[in-house]
This record gives structure tokens, C-alpha cells and sequence, in this order.
């Protein structure tokens, strides 16, 4: 089995401060006891601890260890994994370099529908209300202060930065003024686009990459996306674009709310056309497509198929381009061959209702098709 970069040269820090290879790391009591970041004493020499060792020599051994499971699953679904990605991105590292990912706070202005309450204070906030989560559940571990990450920063050739939302979190805005100061590396920031610290952006001279999160566009984006102001978040879009230091790209989380209009943002990205577009999948069961009725799939794989006629109007490479027809493709595949999964239907159905009453907002108001389709009995 090929090796994993992150094993040797990544560093992520989660929101509850625990420090491990990369963020699908799957952290259990054991690993989360000695691994915080308040704790090592020497984070230079990390990658060399006891623990980290075993799992390496476990992996190239051809045994995957428990901890990454995530990335075992994609790769036994033929889907890219964060191994994978890493060896690529990675490749010209040498043994001192270092890719860090930092979650320095949590606190978000969105509370998007099939996003996490570890990754969001709102939804947090809304879940609680609705009942269906115990506030006290949720781990964050903002991080106040960023010396612990003094012995490595001259080695840290590229940065990964996660809130909330990196720009409205005052956690991650820390993090940015300190590394204005103290980074030379590229530094990703996802971003939900509706603030944009243009400060910031003019500060740091080295190169930054913005991955604007966009599932939808207009009306939708704003009931997907809750707390997106569609007009203010494209025209920041358009704004980052006049950057020169500054790369731009787009991630798109597929899940149940967005298959009908996929193509409305494909078809708006090929009008302005980022330098990448990747694909997220929301983990959740009730976010799946299995969930739809089969009496109603074949509007929606028509309505998927037809972006197999613009893929060719998008100007990315031809890699990017066979990249978006394999998810297409995938998304229809899943549509035509799973079984409809009833009990998440309900799932979801009640899901929606509940956080659609805490946030006083309905998806028929802004999504009437997807209303149509999810509350409809087979």
C-alpha cells in the first residue's frame, strides 16, 4: 500500500484542540488523552511520537488502521480519499514540511441544512431549540492563543483553515492576523462568501486560496445555505476573482437538498469559472438520496443527466472536467440502482420540519419542489 503523506508531514487540529494526521483521522479516548495540543511538548517532533510511528509502519504494512477508516471506505467505493490526495498535492515535500489544518472556533452565520453541529455554532443553537441535540454534547475547544505553533511555522509550507466560518469567527480572525506575521506558506480558507476580510487578503502577500462553499444558487442556495444572501455572496465571488495572489475555487456538498439544482450552479460556475471545482458528500443517511420516493426519481435524474450537456461550456481542465462527470455520473447510478430508504424519508421529513419552525423559514417558500418530492407518500 502506497504511503500517506499526512502520516509524515500533517498536523490538524480539531475543534475540540486534538492534534492528529489530517482531518478524516478518527479519534477514540485513547489517542484524544495524549494528543491535545496544550499537552505536546514538542510538536516538531510529533510525527515521531510512538503512536504515530505504529500507525505509520501499520499502513505501510498494508493494514489500515482503525483511525482511517474513512479514507478505506472511499477507496473501497472507488472514491478519492485523503491518502490519495495528499501523495498528490504533497509529492515534492521533503521530511521537514509540514501541511497544517486548524479549526481555531466553530462559530458560524450559517446554519446550512445538512451541515454539522461540531463545525457550526448556529446549528447548534438551532438543533438544541428543535430537540434534537443536548447543547452539552458538542466539544469546541476555541483556540485564544497560536504559540504552541511557534517550533514549526517556519516549516509550514501550506495552511488549511476551517471555522465556523474563518472570516466571522474572532478565533480564526486571530489566526489570520497571526499569520500575517509569522507565515510565508499558502494558506485555504473555506469560506460561506458572505464576509470576506479583504484586509486580511491585502496583508498577506503569499498565496491564498478561497474555496467558496456553494450548493445552489438564488432562492435556493439561501433555504440550503441558511443565512446566504445570494446577491452579496456572488458579488463577493466576483470580487476575490481581481486578486492576483489570490486562487479560487468552489466545493460543492452534494446531499438530497441540492440535486435538482446542481446544474442552476454548474451553469452559473461556467459563466465564472473558479480555478477548481471539487465535491463534498454529506455523510447523515437522511441526507442521502435513498430517501427519494422512486415515483419521483426520474424528474430528478432527467433534471442531474442534462449537466452532462454543459460539462464541455466549463472552463476547467480536462481533468476537472472528467472529475465532475464521474459525480455526475455516480449521482445518477445512485438514483437508478438504490432501494428507497423509507425510514429516512421520515427521518428527514421531521428533520426539516423542526428546524424549519426554530428558524422560522419553509422550504416550500424556497424550494417547493423538493416539498413536493420529500412529503410525498409513495
Amino acid at each position: 500500500m502506497p504511503e500517506c503523506k499526512f502520516l509524515t508531514n500533517g498536523l490538524a487540529v480539531g475543534y475540540n484542540g486534538i492534534v492528529k494526521p489530517c482531518c478524516s483521522w478518527q479519534v477514540d479516548d485513547a489517542w484524544a488523552k495524549n494528543n491535545h495540543y496544550s499537552e505536546i511538548a514538542d510538536l516538531g517532533n510529533w510525527h515521531n511520537s510512538e503512536k504515530v510511528v505504529e500507525k505509520r509502519t501499520q499502513l505501510e504494512s498494508g493494514i489500515w488502521p482503525e483511525n482511517c477508516i474513512r479514507c478505506k471506505t472511499a477507496e473501497d467505493n472507488n472514491r478519492s480519499s485523503m491518502r490519495e490526495n495528499s501523495n498528490s498535492a504533497y509529492a515534492d515535500y521533503n521530511d521537514k514540511d509540514i501541511t497544517l489544518e486548524i479549526r481555531p472556533g466553530n462559530v458560524c452565520n450559517f446554519a446550512c441544512q445538512s451541515c454539522w453541529p461540531e463545525a457550526s455554532s448556529r446549528v447548534t443553537n438551532f438543533m438544541h431549540r428543535a430537540g434534537l441535540l443536548d447543547r452539552s454534547e458538542i466539544v469546541s475547544d476555541s483556540i485564544e492563543n497560536f504559540d504552541f505553533l511557534d517550533t514549526v511555522s517556519r516549516r509550514i509550507q501550506d495552511v488549511v483553515i476551517l471555522g465556523g466560518e474563518p472570516f466571522y469567527d474572532k478565533h480564526c480572525r486571530k489566526f489570520l492576523e497571526w499569520a500575517v506575521d509569522n507565515l510565508e506558506s499558502n494558506i485555504m480558507i473555506f469560506t460561506n462568501g458572505l464576509y470576506i476580510d479583504y484586509d486580511f487578503i491585502e496583508k498577506y502577500s503569499s498565496k491564498i486560496v478561497l474555496i467558496f462553499s456553494l450548493d445552489a444558487t438564488d432562492s435556493a442556495a439561501e433555504y440550503i445555505r441558511y443565512g446566504t444572501e445570494w446577491k452579496t455572496v456572488s458579488q463577493n465571488y466576483q470580487k476575490c476573482r481581481e486578486y492576483d495572489h489570490v486562487e479560487l475555487r468552489v466545493n460543492i456538498t452534494v446531499s438530497v437538498y441540492n440535486l435538482l439544482y446542481l446544474k442552476d450552479i454548474l451553469l452559473w460556475l461556467s459563466k465564472n469559472c473558479p480555478d477548481l471545482i471539487t465535491f463534498g458528500y454529506a455523510s447523515e443517511e437522511h441526507f442521502q438520496s435513498d430517501v427519494i420516493p422512486l415515483n419521483s426519481r426520474a424528474q430528478i435524474i432527467s433534471r442531474v443527466s442534462e449537466i452532462f450537456n454543459y460539462i464541455e461550456k466549463i472552463a476547467v481542465s480536462e481533468d476537472q472536467k472528467q472529475n465532475i462527470t464521474r459525480n455526475i455520473q455516480s449521482i445518477v447510478s445512485r438514483l437508478e440502482n438504490n432501494t428507497h430508504d423509507k425510514h429516512n424519508q421520515q427521518k428527514l421529513c421531521s428533520y426539516i420540519e423542526k428546524m424549519d419552525s426554530v428558524k422560522n423559514i419553509k422550504i416550500q417558500d424556497h424550494c417547493p419542489e423538493l416539498y413536493d418530492i420529500f412529503f410525498t407518500k409513495e
